[in-house]
């Protein structure tokens, strides 16, 4: 297995697991029918908002790409990376550090267009991760989204909250 975040799925659907990055030195990962699309072992995983965009009929990755929210300014290049995403595409999601400091009101929109409903409550070191498939709304029992944020009295790493995961299998068929 190229990635060592695994969901087994059942025939007629896309096995996916998103995790976000955890502490400094846990870069978040991004997974999609068992090959690593994001993640430190193919050194394209960093601060900000990691982006993978997959082929849905295909299953075949189009692009990845992170965009650092803590420093430059990102916002609009991740929004034309998204809208540049051709219809049908499924966006794979994962923050690490900060996804929200430089995050534009066009981003939110954008990304609350693919269906968010947490992209408005994310913070400074808030953990995040999200699927979406563009221009298809998901089933209402799929697992959508999952958010942490960072609290002093909780985080388990100094100033940092523990990551999260999202592992589930998407339906090949949706119309």
């Amino acid at each position: 297995r190229s990635s060592d975040l695994w969901v087994a799925c059942p025939p007629e659907t896309y096995a996916y697991s998103l995790l976000c990055g955890g502490g400094k030195d846990i870069l978040p990962k991004i997974c999609f029918e068992d090959e690593l699309l994001i993640g430190e072992k193919k050194n394209n995983a960093g601060r900000g908002i990691n982006i993978a965009i997959i082929n849905y009929d295909t299953g075949k990755a189009i692009d990845a790409k992170t965009f650092d929210m803590w420093e430059g300014e990102f916002s609009g290049p991740m929004v034309t990376f998204i809208k540049n995403a051709p219809e049908r595409s499924i966006l794979l999601m994962a923050t690490h550090d900060d996804g929200a400091t430089r995050l534009s009101e066009e981003a939110k929109k954008t990304i609350e267009q693919l269906g968010s409903k947490e992209i408005r409550n994310i913070r400074f070191r808030s953990g995040w991760v999200f699927v979406a498939i563009k221009g298809v709304p998901l089933t209402k029992n799929l697992q959508k989204e999952k958010i942490i944020h960072s609290d002093n009295n909780k985080n388990r790493y100094a100033g940092w909250p523990a990551e999260i995961q999202l592992q589930d299998c998407l339906p090949k068929n949706i119309k």
